[in-house]
């Protein structure tokens, strides 16, 4: 029942956004390589951001990133774009507006994510359930709020500052570097899956079948993986809310 209202919020939120599409904003002036700096750059500062939050709460310097090399946060990456394009029509009804939508699309898209990746790899990636106005531990009020600001802060200053230093590079040398990260960040998103999904063979006891599964359990065993990914913890080995 949660999950289906989270996607009728976000969906109500699209549909809004679709709507208000006569902004001054428009998606087609953006080429794929202007697309794809903008995700690499909130994957980055996401990932820092979570860094020194929870350093700030428990001293602990906490790798956040979702990928085995490199500081990136594919969620707060993916979350960007989404904020990117639906909430650029929304400024013409004023901050409230994109604050609003900031909120439920950040938390909906942290609450679908974190269902997504425990049904698939059997981990939890984060648990809020110490946190009050909590959803099944998945995302929480509080940092709806955060997600609400946080798209105002993207949308008002961090996009425009971003598409004007792009705008200094030539459009040829920026694809032609833009492709070559993208090249090395599919292989590291691939890699990660794959010593995931490896891990997750491993906890229900499989054996590797190949000369693959046994590099990944040579270079990414348990402790490996552990120690990359400090706050992950196997599924249902923490209470959830109900």
């Amino acid at each position: 029942m949660t999950t289906f209202m989270i996607v009728m919020a976000l969906a109500a939120v699209m549909l809004f956004s679709a709507a208000a599409s006569q902004s001054d904003f428009q998606r087609s002036r953006l080429s794929w390589y202007k697309w794809f700096f903008l995700f690499l750059s909130s994957s980055f500062l996401g990932c820092l951001f979570e860094m020194a939050v929870v350093w700030l709460d428990t001293g602990i310097l906490m790798s956040r990133s979702s990928l085995l090399y490199g500081a990136f946060s594919v969620v707060w990456g993916l979350g960007a774009l989404l904020m990117t394009s639906v909430l650029f029509p929304l400024r013409r009804y004023g901050r409230w507006a994109v604050f609003a939508g900031g909120a439920v699309l950040g938390g909906g898209f942290e609450y679908l994510a974190s269902l997504f990746l425990e049904l698939a790899y059997h981990r939890l990636f984060w648990d809020y359930s110490h946190i009050p106005l909590n959803l099944d531990g998945r995302t929480n009020l509080l940092y709806a709020a955060f997600w609400g600001l946080a798209g105002i802060i993207w949308i008002d200053w961090m996009v425009p500052t971003l598409l004007r230093l792009l705008e200094k590079i030539p459009p040829k040398g920026g694809q032609a570097v833009a492709a070559g990260l993208a090249i090395l960040l599919a292989f590291d998103i691939g890699l990660s899956a794959a010593a995931f999904w490896r891990m997750d063979e491993r906890s229900r006891g499989q054996l590797p079948s190949n000369s693959l599964e046994v590099m990944l359990d040579t270079w990414y065993d348990d402790r490996t993986m552990q120690q990359r990914y400090q706050n992950m913890v196997l599924s249902g080995t923490m209470p959830k809310q109900k």
